[in-house]
């Protein structure tokens, strides 16, 4: 990276003050030095202390300055209408995955109401959401606020599942925290049957623990009552899992990434990666010469591997999983058509076909690649190419979303039999 110019240490002293000084390092422009000292100092003043106003904004300035990545820094990040509390040790949001996360809320909330209209106007609808790997709770709690206004569910239930105790802790602290700001109504108590339930949870559990992880899995409801449970199976499955490879971690990352951001939440631990790398080749793959031929399974990809074990033992509706790129998306599809089970759970007779075209066909299952910047591209698709697959050599294609010049950001999985309203 090239050094700052002294030229713009003294343009900055002269428009914004010797708190410049300190932040240009990090910032690198004078536009997005005066952007964070100004949220900076609006922290400051909406945060009462005997400290003097000045002296905290310089220490803030100071710490931002040593390379502490600014939510952290804030101690907060938006998400979505949320203010999502962040702290060293958990994953700090990113605006790619608040993006898919507003964009599948839009498509629930779409399809339910749809469904709902076309039959029993007062039949109250379940909705079922899992988010695994949690870490702050942005995503299950954006989903929470964005749906239980929105819908009359007979029951909202999200749950969010992480195996570190910090996120566990700071998910809470985020329910609660917007909770009191009135951005959400506040989960409802299972005895209470006047009103539509809602549940929001969040559990302590190693996904790759099938002891810890599928007395979640195996109970989507919020209420033990016959009159209110769920639908008894999850509506949707989320996770942004680690998917960085250690050598991507060392070479890629920014060094505020690399210096202060959780590496359990980037990386996966070299030992899920030997032990899972050979359960999925041998044990739900032993046949697939055309699998093996054409997915070349990374040592980052072993999360996903892990994902679609899941939703082929739970069948979710729909899954969305993110990833860091588009090569990476490519191959988390391979592992899904190069798998009987998921291939005929999600696939179908394949997914290569346009807008205009599903129409014609409701119900089909969907496997499709989202790119990172769908806001005011939701229309905007295109047929991939993802090679071939089968006897035959039969050519598979799949839908990319969003943004022709985004990167590939998310893998999206609908089941055979359900319909999005997009």
């Amino acid at each position: 990276m090239p050094r700052v110019k002294p030229q713009l240490f003294w343009q900055g002293r002269q428009k914004l003050g010797l708190n410049a000084a300190k932040l240009l390092p990090v910032c690198r422009t004078l536009e997005s030095t005066a952007n964070e000292l100004r949220w900076i100092k609006q922290h400051v003043a909406e945060t009462p202390s005997i400290i003097p106003f000045g002296a905290r904004v310089w220490k803030l300035c100071d710490r931002r300055g040593k390379g502490l990545p600014l939510a952290y820094v804030l101690g907060n990040q938006p998400f979505g209408d949320l203010e999502i509390k962040c702290q060293p040790g958990v994953l700090i949001p990113r605006t790619e995955t608040e993006s898919y996360t507003i964009h599948i809320s839009n498509i629930l909330r779409r399809s339910l109401s749809s469904s709902r209209t076309n039959s029993d106007p007062d039949q109250h609808q379940s909705l079922n959401i899992l988010d695994l790997c949690t870490g702050t709770g942005c995503i299950p709690l954006l989903l929470y606020a964005q749906l239980s206004r929105s819908l009359p569910f007979r029951s909202l239930n999200v749950v969010g599942v992480d195996i570190s105790q910090k996120a566990i802790n700071l998910s809470w602290q985020n329910l609660q925290h917007n909770m009191r700001a009135h951005r959400f109504p506040p989960p409802s108590s299972p005895t209470d049957q006047s009103h539509p339930q809602r549940s929001l949870h969040f559990h302590k559990a190693d996904i790759f623990s099938p002891t810890s992880l599928d007395p979640i899995l195996s109970t989507p409801s919020i209420s033990t009552t016959s009159s209110s449970t769920g639908t008894g199976e999850w509506d949707l499955l989320t996770s942004n899992p680690p998917y960085i490879s250690s050598s991507g971690f060392a070479r890629s990352t920014s060094r505020s990434v690399r210096n202060w951001e959780p590496k359990l939440a980037l990386v996966p631990p070299v030992e899920r990666v030997d032990l899972h790398q050979k359960h999925f080749y041998d044990h739900y793959y032993p046949d697939n010469e055309i699998l093996l031929q054409t997915v070349q399974y990374q040592e980052e990809d072993v999360f996903y591997a892990r994902l679609l074990e899941i939703a082929r033992t739970y069948r979710p509706k729909r899954v969305l999983m993110e990833v860091g790129d588009m090569e990476q998306a490519k191959r988390v599809v391979g592992m899904v058509l190069g798998d009987g089970t998921l291939g005929g759970l999600y696939f179908g007779n394949g997914d290569g076909r346009t807008k205009e075209e599903h129409e014609k066909g409701p119900g089909a299952g969907a496997v499709q690649i989202w790119r990172d910047d769908l806001v005011g591209f939701e229309e905007y698709e295109e047929v991939l190419d993802v090679g071939t697959a089968g006897v035959d050599g039969q050519k598979q294609t799949v839908v990319v979303k969003g943004h022709p010049e985004g990167h590939g950001r998310s893998v999206y999985l609908r089941r055979i039999g359900v319909v999005d309203e997009v």
